[in-house]
């Protein structure tokens, strides 16, 4: 579980599967599904996109990133789908969220 996580967290920009998961970890698939949803409690797709909105929480801080750019980065199907899982994960649309929390370097 925890090379899986590693993985994630390095591919973020890259599309990332449950076979190549399972390939670069040497179990099945069903295995390593079970066993990742009962060492974390989420299952290897949500963990994915939790690590997603996280990393788009940060490039919304820090960076100048407009919201395309960074779904595109992240790998979401397309800007509207990542607008709509940012809201449901964060309570805030990408801008609102920017808009808030947004820090300028001095």
């Amino acid at each position: 579980v925890i090379v899986c996580m590693d993985y994630i967290y390095e591919n973020l920009h890259t599309k990332i599967t449950l076979p190549v998961l399972a390939e670069i970890t040497g179990l099945s698939p069903s295995y390593l599904s079970r066993l990742f949803r009962r060492e974390t409690g989420m299952t290897v797709s949500e963990y994915i996109t939790r690590k997603r909105i996280e990393a788009a929480e940060n490039m919304l801080k820090y960076s100048e990133y407009s919201c395309i750019e960074i779904s595109g980065n992240l790998c979401f199907s397309s800007e509207s789908h990542f607008i709509q899982v940012f809201r449901r994960y964060t309570g805030y649309t990408p801008k609102q969220y920017r808009h808030k929390f947004f820090r300028r370097k001095k």
